[in-house]
């Protein structure tokens, strides 16, 4: 009876308990939410970077440019991720999204 006493009366100190430990084991693997803000923003920055030089020196240089800034990212992908690029490498805009993604993780 004592311990329900208590948890009727304190009970917001079991639920930060769980709280933090589920806090926890969310954001563990992927980082902190402010890791994954910035590097969701360099991915748009790649992205705009990508864009700007579409519009000054067409896709196909772009392309390139792309693959020379981005070389160790796409050495460093594994099977699945290598596919995706293969997929993507038309478009250079989403190209270096994926690989400042996927080089972040």
């Amino acid at each position: 009876m004592k311990v329900l006493k208590w948890v009727k009366d304190y009970w917001y100190i079991p639920m930060f308990i769980i709280a933090a430990v589920l806090g926890w084991v969310i954001f563990r693997k992927r980082g902190t939410p402010i890791a994954q803000t910035r590097a969701e923003l360099e991915a748009i920055r790649a992205g705009e970077q990508a864009r700007e030089w579409q519009a000054k020196l067409g896709a196909e240089m772009a392309k390139k440019q792309v693959e020379a800034k981005y070389r160790e990212a796409l050495k460093a992908l594994d099977e699945k991720q290598t596919i995706q690029a293969k997929e993507l490498e038309d478009d250079p805009v989403a190209l270096s999204k994926f690989l400042v993604r996927a080089g972040r993780s």
